[in-house]
């Protein structure tokens, strides 16, 4: 029974070890972990003034066309 529970506490050992992001390329890592420390602790504060923002270009640059597909899209799913 003791082996079983040394064995079983190796193994969750090992499930909870998480390795840090690499994404291969140190200078684009560096990037990606600066960035993810904002979206980590106030996403909102970027993303809702970043999607109204590219909401509203969209339908400037697009018009008519963006407000179709996006009933489109609507009415489809």
């Amino acid at each position: 029974m003791k082996q079983k529970t040394s064995a079983l506490k190796k193994h969750l050992k090992e499930v909870y070890i998480v390795e840090p992001n690499d994404l291969g390329f140190p200078p684009l890592t560096f990037l990606y972990r600066k960035i993810n420390i904002f979206f980590k602790t106030a996403p909102f504060i970027f993303l809702v003034p970043l999607s109204f923002i590219g909401a509203t270009l969209i339908v400037y640059v697009f018009g008519l066309l963006a407000i179709r597909l996006v009933s489109l899209l609507q009415y489809g799913f």
